[in-house]
């Protein structure tokens, strides 16, 4: 290989190199989302969710009565540190959930709510390698049991969350079945920026 050869691949090295820091600069320290462990051990998220669970009760919700279930916990520093949690809020007694996407401000040491959005049901088409994705997540999620998926119905999805791009949630109906049984279930699921689906929770009727 030629000096100049080496030289020019040298520079393209570089170029990518300072191209890939420079965007996860951009997400984590000038003001993109970053998505954090959801950890109960965590102080933070214990605070986070104690916030949430106030908010929560505000809307009209019994703690009693409800579950609320986190399925995404996101960091941003951007005039100071802000949190966001999304999670799906559910009757015990139904498995239809909401979604709520709430923005949090941690200033002086304490988690204070800022603001609350419900995402919007939209749809897309998902491709056959987008389907087998997803189903191999619930195969995984149920492989204890050795189940097959038997049909999948996509109830609700939402795709257009402000700010979180390659982030999607779905929730699912599906009827799982083995030599001895069939089951209906119903899942959240996550699609990250990763290209992978993962059932984040059962969503169980009383």
């Amino acid at each position: 290989m030629s000096f100049n050869s080496s030289f020019k691949t040298n520079i393209i090295f570089l170029l990518l190199l300072s191209i890939t820091f420079c965007q996860r600069l951009a997400k984590d320290y000038i003001g993109g989302w970053g998505e954090k462990p959801i950890s109960i051990n965590s102080d933070i998220y214990r605070r986070i969710l104690d916030t949430t669970e106030k908010y929560i009760i505000s809307e009209g919700y019994s703690l009693e009565e409800t579950d609320i279930l986190p399925i995404g916990l996101f960091k941003q520093t951007l005039n100071g540190i802000n949190y966001r949690i999304i999670c799906a809020v559910k009757k015990k007694s139904k498995e239809e959930p909401t979604i709520f996407d709430i923005l949090m401000h941690e200033s002086n040491n304490e988690i204070k709510m800022i603001s609350s959005k419900n995402p919007e049901n939209s749809s897309t088409d998902l491709s056959d390698k987008a389907k087998k994705s997803m189903k191999n997540a619930i195969i995984k999620y149920y492989f204890k049991n050795l189940y097959e998926i038997k049909e999948l119905n996509i109830e609700y999805e939402y795709h257009n969350i402000d700010g979180l791009y390659n982030y999607a949630i779905y929730d699912v109906s599906v009827e799982l079945g083995n030599k001895n049984e069939n089951i209906k279930k119903r899942v959240l699921i996550i699609y990250r920026n990763d290209r992978t689906f993962t059932v984040e929770e059962e969503l169980k009727a009383e």
